[in-house]
């Protein structure tokens, strides 16, 4: 067989193929291995070690035991940057206490490949920069650029066969760099984000009250410890916080506990007022809180990025104190009030007493003429003591103290208690209150009894039907420049011929009533200049519509 003799220019090109595929092979392990660190990184995000790790492959690559990289961090305002480096580089107090200045940045931005450290010394901007590195013996340094800024550099040492650095070095190096950069800035954002996330959350749950955070679509981004806990209360079988999350709001606020929470804070969305402030009432069994509820709104760059956020103030225990204290209260006036009128009845007593005491002393005498004088007194002592019991009964002289109030609150405030009386057991009181509704001119005291009688009279109408489950609707609305308050049942409604007679002396429907509490809500009504209307059939329920001028 014949053999053709090989040319030195056939054996050249076998040669520069050979290496060429070396190089382009290496290319492929280095971002193999970058890779890797890519999906490592992903599923255990560690910045710090990522940059160890970097470090560590990159110096792999080039045989390299000693190697360094300077991270800025991004919107920094410090020069001094992040220092990680192998070998006996990790602890050298030259390459610790670097900067990475902005004339550092306008050098690497015209020199953006890597180079010789002996290219910085010639260069006034690095100097400084290309002193300390060879100080420690480095050899190659490469800039870290992401979109047009310097975020840090990476500097080799000597490798380990003593071989000097070759443009194909250079080469590979700037293809390594290029594939880091970009994931390094990004890596970077990631674990501030991931960092911000944390401290947020863990923000949210120092927070003593329950806050709820609700996207766009009304599903639960956010809850903190204290709100998921305020949902274990009426609901046991929740175990993990994370059960919750992305829940629709009607599911965490269902109706059987929260009555119609979940309605009103939808509705709210639409409104442009922030800050719903009042007392809502949450039971389920024989469970029952009392919370303090704030709403409000964070919109982000559009209105569909809008985020409802929820806040409950537990205030169960401030509230039953605040009730013992209004029956302490009601009690002591009630015993200051039954001495007052014991004293004015004995005086009448002893003054009738005294007058037929004389008239007996007349008879025995036979002194007629007398007698008939005792007795035109004591018909003036008795009509003395009637017209008193009248004035027990007439409330024209009811004390209004005015002053500019908040309805809803003073709603708030009643019905936050209300709720624990027995009479109130088996019916729900909701609420639906006009927030818009301005301050106005009135006797919180006086409106708090007005409601007060109504809500009990409700109660009882409904606990007349033997209903298992009643319901009051306290409501509230702005029109025509007076406060509107309505207030409805679906107890057992009131007969026409009794609704006429409603708000007079005497008049009830109670088999031990007196009527004394109606005539007292008209006359709160009079001294308010207000108006009452009365829908009512019998079996159907009633609803009282009160109308107040605001000016």
């Amino acid at each position: 067989m014949a053999h053709r003799a090989v040319t030195s220019s056939e054996a050249k090109a076998d040669i520069l193929g050979s290496d060429d595929q070396l190089a382009i092979d290496k290319q492929i392990l280095a971002l193999d291995a970058l890779s890797k660190l890519a999906k490592q990184f992903s599923n255990k995000p560690d910045f710090d070690q990522l940059n160890e790790l970097l470090i560590l492959t990159v110096s792999g690559q080039f045989a390299v035991p000693n190697a360094c990289a300077l991270i800025r961090q991004p919107g920094s305002q410090s020069p001094i940057p992040l220092f990680f480096g192998t070998g006996r580089y990790r602890n050298d107090r030259l390459l610790l206490s670097q900067e990475l200045t902005t004339d550092h940045s306008k050098y690497f931005l015209e020199n953006r490949t890597p180079s010789h450290i002996v290219n910085l010394t010639q260069d006034a901007r690095t100097a400084k920069l290309g002193f300390v590195l060879s100080e420690c013996n480095a050899r190659i340094i490469a800039p870290l650029l992401h979109n047009d800024n310097l975020i840090g550099i990476l500097g080799l040492g000597d490798k380990v066969t003593g071989k000097s650095f070759e443009s194909s070095d250079l080469e590979l190096l700037s293809t390594l760099v290029n594939a880091i950069t970009p994931f390094l800035a990004s890596s970077f954002l990631f674990s501030e984000i991931s960092g911000l996330n944390t401290w947020y959350v863990d923000i949210l749950n120092s927070i003593e009250q329950g806050v709820f955070i609700f996207d766009n679509n009304n599903l639960l981004k956010q809850v903190n410890r204290t709100g998921f806990n305020i949902l274990k209360q009426f609901r046991p079988n929740l175990i993990h916080i994370e059960t919750v999350h992305m829940l629709p709001i009607e599911v965490v606020f269902p109706d059987s506990v929260y009555g119609n929470w979940a309605k009103r804070f939808i509705k709210s969305r639409n409104n442009p007022q922030s800050g719903l402030l009042e007392n809502m009432v949450a039971a389920s069994g024989d469970s029952e809180r009392i919370y303090n509820v704030h709403i409000s709104r964070i919109t982000g760059s559009s209105v569909l990025e809008t985020d409802l956020i929820i806040t409950l103030d537990d205030v169960t225990g401030q509230k039953q104190s605040e009730h013992r204290l209004f029956e302490l209260q009601k009690f002591a006036d009630q015993g200051v009030m039954a001495s007052s009128i014991s004293h004015e009845l004995n005086n009448f007593l002893g003054l009738i007493l005294g007058g037929v005491e004389v008239t007996q002393i007349s008879l025995g005498k036979g002194d007629i003429e007398k007698v008939t004088a005792n007795l035109e007194k004591l018909k003036t002592s008795v009509n003395k003591m009637e017209r008193y019991t009248s004035g027990l009964m007439d409330y024209t002289k009811l004390d209004t103290r005015k002053r500019k109030s908040n309805l809803n609150i003073v709603i708030s405030d009643v019905l936050s208690y209300v709720a624990a009386q027995k009479r109130f057991k088996r019916t729900r009181v909701l609420s639906d209150l006009d927030s818009k509704l301005p301050e106005f001119e009135m006797d919180a005291d006086q409106m708090s009894q007005l409601l007060l009688n109504l809500l009990n009279n409700a109660a009882d109408a409904i606990n007349e039907t033997n209903a298992t489950s009643g319901e009051i609707v306290v409501r509230t609305m702005l029109h025509s420049g007076s406060a509107i308050l309505v207030i409805s049942d679906n107890g057992a409604g009131i007969k026409p011929e009794v609704k006429q007679k409603l708000f007079r002396a005497h008049m009830t429907t109670k088999e031990n009533g007196h009527g004394y509490g109606l005539v007292t809500c008209a006359k709160i009504i009079d001294n308010h200049s207000g108006e009452v209307q009365i829908d009512s059939e019998p079996g159907n329920g009633t609803t009282f519509t009160f109308r107040f001028p605001i000016s």
